[in-house]
Formats: C-alpha cells, structure tokens, sequence
C-alpha cells in the first residue's frame, strides 16, 4: 500500500510494505505531520507502524519527517553525508537557503526555522543492500540519476515493483524546475535507463506522479535523452 502524494503542498508518496517480520516503509515524508497522516493511515487499515524506513534520497520533502518516524532508518552513505550535513548547519539558515532558492512548498510546510528538525539515518549502505522481511525480499540500490547524486531504489523483484522516488526527473533548483521536470544530464540520464532495464522492474512508483509500466517509463526517458 501507499499514501498517494499530495500535489498541494509537494508531499510525496510514502510506501509501504508488509513482510512476516519486518514492515517497511519507503521515504520519511517532508514533516512530523506528513509523517503522522501516513501512519494514521496504517492504524485505520491495521497495520503496524515500519520496523524500518528507507530514504530514496536526501531532499527534504523526504526527508525531513525522519525524526518523527517509528523504528530505524536506513539510507545510502550519499544520502546520510548530505543529511549530517544539513544537521550541522543552525535551522535558520538551513531555512533561508531553501527559501532563496524559491521553495514556496517549504514555505507552506514550515512557516519558519523554529519547527525544522533534521535527523540522520540510523544505517548506510554503499551501493546495495538487501533486506529479508519474511517472505519478501526488498532491494535497494544506489544508482545513477539525473535528479541527484544520491538516489536509492527500491526493488520488491517478487512482484516486479520498483519504488524510484524522483529519480527518472531532472535536477530540480526551483519551483520552476516543477513544471518542467527538471535538468536533465545526457550521461545521467543515460546511465539511469539502463539501470531500469536491468531491474527486469514492470511496474515503476514514482514519488509525485502515478505507477507507469516499466517500459512506457524506459520509452518516456528515451524521448528525452534522443532531445539532448
């Protein structure tokens, strides 16, 4: 299951998946409150609250909600280094420079620097990593993208499922990035594709927009990268 995404304020699709053992969930959201909606969710449907938490990457709409999650929190050794680094730096002018890049999203979130509280993960990994969560394996993996340097899938090959986060967009540097998907690298882009095709995925979760089979995303991302 999943809690959709909320267009209104830029809040992400937060996953979910249920093992014998172990719950999983996918993204710590962008605040306490996105957090709290999601496992509100969880309660009505019965379900417990994640043993674990994976980060795809480290931007704050999911990220910034990870203080306020049950359970550990795992994500790649890119994302933990640009999470401490965000903790090091005073709330205040962590705030501003997200301001001065025109997140009006952040501005709906937060109305100012006094209720930011960053954390970081409890686990890293470097390049893969494999959980056994009773009776379905998850795989995650650090991959090239063109959104950022520190993407994290999410593969369930059981079900040919691959959460991506916002990895097939391009850098986004402002709310205008929104509109148009983003910046895309040639390389990046490149590279990416063909990490999609070896997932053997056939059904892909985007974090802001709905699933899409695999092989219209792999068509979709060709189209862009022959316009480079």
């Amino acid at each position: 299951m999943y809690l959709p995404p909320d267009h209104s304020l830029d809040r992400p699709l937060l996953g979910y998946i249920k093992g014998e053992r172990l719950s999983v969930a996918i993204d710590a959201g962008s605040s306490a409150a996105h957090v709290g909606i999601f496992y509100s969710e969880l309660d009505n449907s019965d379900l417990p609250l994640p043993d674990i938490t994976i980060l795809t990457h480290s931007h704050w709409d999911h990220s910034f909600g990870l203080a306020a999650i049950h359970g550990i929190s795992i994500a790649n050794e890119v994302t933990c280094r640009h999470l401490r680094e965000d903790k090091r730096t005073p709330a205040d002018e962590l705030y501003r420079s997200y301001i001065s890049e025109d997140y009006s999203f952040l501005r709906k979130e937060y109305s100012s620097p006094d209720s930011l509280v960053i954390a970081s993960p409890d686990i890293s990994f470097r390049d893969h990593l494999l959980i056994d969560a009773g009776g379905i394996v998850i795989e995650l993996m650090h991959a090239v993208s063109p959104h950022t340097d520190d993407s994290t899938l999410v593969l369930i090959p059981s079900e040919g499922i691959l959460f991506v986060g916002d990895a097939s967009s391009g850098e986004i540097i402002s709310d205008a990035d929104l509109e148009t998907g983003g910046r895309y690298g040639k390389e990046e882009l490149a590279a990416f594709i063909d990490v999609l095709r070896a997932t053997g995925a056939r059904t892909i979760i985007h974090s802001h927009a709905e699933p899409v089979a695999a092989e219209d995303e792999i068509s979709y991302l060709e189209g862009i990268l022959a316009g480079l």
